[in-house]
């Protein structure tokens, strides 16, 4: 899971917004989580989905606590 890096349309444009997908709220893309879930291979019913997330969501979900776990296995926290 990774905060989403900010994107232009070109020279002067400024970045758009996006959409968390739990809360719908309009928050800049610098700020969003990318949730990425790839199921294994046994569960082919289910297909590969991403999402993007405000950090009260990913709070909520109980993600944040590993996202700095993560961080501090490698080394960057």
């Amino acid at each position: 899971m990774k905060s989403v890096e900010r994107t232009s349309d070109g020279a002067g444009d400024g970045t758009r917004d996006r959409e968390c997908y739990r809360c719908n709220r309009d928050v800049a893309p610098a700020l969003l989580f990318r949730i990425d879930v790839a199921p294994p291979d046994t569960l082919a019913d289910y297909a590969h989905s991403v999402r993007f997330c405000c950090q009260d969501c990913v709070a909520a979900m109980g993600m944040l606590e590993f996202t700095e776990e993560w961080k501090e296995q490698a080394g960057l926290g």
